[in-house]
This record gives structure tokens, C-alpha cells and sequence, in this order.
């Protein structure tokens, strides 16, 4: 079965979210590897100490899709777009808890060196094919900011801001460009 994590559970955790780190890393390891079903464990484990996190909930979302999920998926992806504001627009010391611990989810995930850039790319051009075309940039930066120098990232992106105001091709399916 599934354990629920809390980060109050870890030796050493004064009450923060230091373990975020260590198990988005850990996400994008089994990602990369293409071990679908420790990476999707560990974003719903992410998601039992962090419900309201919109970030593993999005990976989650894409990994239904690499494991052929895709009603799930696009599910996921539906609840996402229809969420509220980013939690990345919270401030420090504002708004709740949950909140600000969506906030560290983000920048874990998408701090520089993290694992998870290759995902994040995968994840923007997912969503971009589903339509959701702020969702896509916000993953394709969030890829260029864990990798500066993931070029596919950023000729997507400015893909995206050439066909702004015009009828979008769509992107080539996730996973068959060999990424």
C-alpha cells in the first residue's frame, strides 16, 4: 500500500519542507530512467503531504500519459487549469500554508540542476498538445530554469511566442522524438 508522507515523519525536519527537495529529485531520477511507477509513487506521496500541490499533481498527469492513461491525464490536467492562482504568487510569509508549501513544491522542482528539467519538457509539450498554452509555458520555463541550457525548452517556447495570435500546430507526441 501507499504510506502517507508528512515532512514532520523525517529525522531532522524542524517543521519545514526540507524533504520537498530530496523527493522531487528523486521524482525526476525515476523519471529519467523511465521508471514510471516509483516516479508516480513518489508524486503521490508528494500529494499526500501536500494536497493542494499543483505541481506533482501536473507530473502525475504526465505520467498517466507515458502509461497510457491518457483519460486520467487529461483529467488531471483539466483540474489543474481550472485551479486558482499559482502558488508561486504567493509571497514568503503570505497566504496559508498549503499555499506556501505549493510555492516550495515549485521551486524544487524547477531549481536549478533539478532533476526534473527533461520532465518539465515533457510536460509543456503535453500540454500544449491538450491546449492548455500557459500551462505549456510555465513547464518550459520551469525547464529552462532547472537546465539553462536545455535548447529544445527554449526553441519550444519560442515557438509559442511566434504562433501567439495564430492557430497553433500541435506538438509532436511526448516521448517520440527521443527526449
Amino acid at each position: 500500500g501507499e504510506a502517507g508522507w508528512r515532512s514532520a515523519d523525517f529525522p531532522g525536519n524542524d517543521g519545514g519542507l526540507p524533504m520537498i527537495d530530496a523527493l522531487f529529485d528523486l521524482l525526476g531520477t525515476f523519471y529519467q530512467s523511465g521508471n514510471f511507477e516509483q516516479a508516480e509513487w513518489i508524486a503521490r506521496s508528494i500529494l499526500l503531504a501536500i494536497p493542494d500541490d499543483i505541481v506533482s499533481l501536473q507530473f502525475l498527469g504526465l505520467l498517466y500519459h507515458r502509461t497510457r492513461r491518457r483519460a486520467q491525464a487529461v483529467q488531471v490536467f483539466a483540474a489543474t487549469a481550472a485551479g486558482d492562482a499559482p502558488a508561486s504568487a504567493v509571497p514568503p510569509g503570505l497566504g496559508d500554508s498549503s499555499l506556501q508549501a505549493s510555492a516550495q513544491c515549485r521551486r524544487a522542482a524547477s531549481s536549478r540542476g533539478s532533476t526534473l528539467a527533461g520532465a518539465w519538457y515533457d510536460l509543456g509539450r503535453l500540454l500544449l498538445r491538450l491546449g492548455h498554452r500557459q500551462q505549456a509555458v510555465e513547464a518550459l520555463q520551469a525547464a529552462v530554469a532547472a537546465q539553462p541550457d536545455l535548447h529544445k525548452a527554449r526553441r519550444a517556447m519560442a515557438q509559442i511566442t511566434r504562433n501567439s495570435g495564430r492557430q497553433e500546430a500541435p506538438a509532436p507526441e511526448v516521448g517520440t522524438d527521443g527526449s
